[in-house]
């Protein structure tokens, strides 16, 4: 199961994760925000444009609102994509389901009652076969955010200078643990256009056209 989940070691060697407390709010009257709410916690995000391709850059805001009584926490981490064919969705993964097995990500902690904003930027790269009239295309996007419920058994990792710290010792005991208490929210889903990759130049040598004379 660890093989197959998100590698976090991979992500935490990544040059940019999100930023946080310098990014203003989100426009909850911007009409490129994606919502979604689950047992007291709230995220609103923010997609910059609305255009696809199999590798584009995308930025996005989000913020998360704790409503409950207790402490949560997010792991700073890069986002990565993932594409649905079926229902023709790209999904923004903020966070992580999974710790990593040897290198265990920075933790961000949101209090109660607290709201906190976060910029990134994700990375999109789909491979989508030979298009034709019947290829499912990407059509929208759509934010899922895994936060931990319960913050007392991983002080350890939270608002550490690093973004990141080697021990597989700990990992291996915090994944029994990061599994139970890993919470998920999916907002709803944004529209968004396709746009295919442009014809590859041929290789074969013009013809010039013969003068005159």
């Amino acid at each position: 199961m660890r093989k197959l989940t998100l590698s976090a070691a991979a992500l935490l060697l990544s040059a940019c994760a999100s930023t946080v407390s310098t990014t203003k709010p989100v426009d909850r009257n911007e009409p490129r925000r994606v919502v979604g709410t689950e047992n007291e916690v709230r995220v609103d995000g923010e997609v910059f444009g609305d255009i696809l391709q199999r590798s584009v850059s995308i930025p996005v805001k989000y913020d998360v609102t704790n409503g409950r009584q207790a402490a949560i926490a997010i792991a700073d981490i890069v986002p990565y994509t993932s594409y649905d064919e079926d229902t023709q969705t790209v999904t923004v993964n903020i966070g992580s389901e999974v710790p990593g097995q040897m290198l265990l990500p920075r933790l961000i902690r949101i209090a109660p009652g607290e709201k906190k904003s976060f910029s990134t930027i994700a990375r999109v790269n789909i491979m989508v076969p030979t298009e034709t009239p019947m290829t499912r295309i990407p059509r929208a996007i759509a934010l899922k955010i895994n936060f931990l419920g319960d913050t007392a058994q991983f002080e350890q990792l939270i608002a550490i200078p690093e973004r990141g710290i080697y021990d597989p010792k700990l990992a291996d005991e915090l994944f029994p643990k990061w599994l139970e208490r890993n919470e998920t929210i999916y907002t709803n889903t944004l529209p968004m256009h396709w746009m295919a990759a442009p014809a590859e130049p041929s290789n074969a040598p013009s013809r010039r056209r013969r003068g005159r004379g």
